[in-house]
């Protein structure tokens, strides 16, 4: 398992409008991609906008990091002025809490 951060830290306008975008257009994009397990996206305390990729292997999670490099230039260069900072390694631990079936 291969996950990747992208933490773009100078954001203009409105988080409503980079929530809905996001919500609407990235995270079907992004799913699509061979290996795509999980997404998740949020605004950090510090203010950044940081989304979180996990994928079957690196070969997905590079693409990834492709994929929203050329969407988010062409749908929010004017939110996201900047390059995010980008961190990505192979997975050696975790856990996924499976939800108990109701009786």
């Amino acid at each position: 398992m291969h996950l990747t951060i992208r933490k773009y830290r100078k954001i203009e306008g409105d988080r409503k409008q980079i929530e809905e975008i996001v919500n609407r257009e990235f995270v079907p994009l992004i799913s699509k991609i061979d290996g795509f397990n999980d997404f998740y996206a949020f605004f950090a305390d510090d203010g950044s906008l940081t989304s979180v990729s996990v994928f079957r292997d690196a070969s997905g999670a590079e693409e990834s990091v492709r994929t929203a490099a050329r969407w988010v230039e062409q749908k929010l260069a004017k939110l996201l002025p900047e390059k995010p900072e980008v961190i990505s390694g192979e997975v050696f631990g975790h856990r996924h809490l499976e939800q108990k079936k109701a009786a």
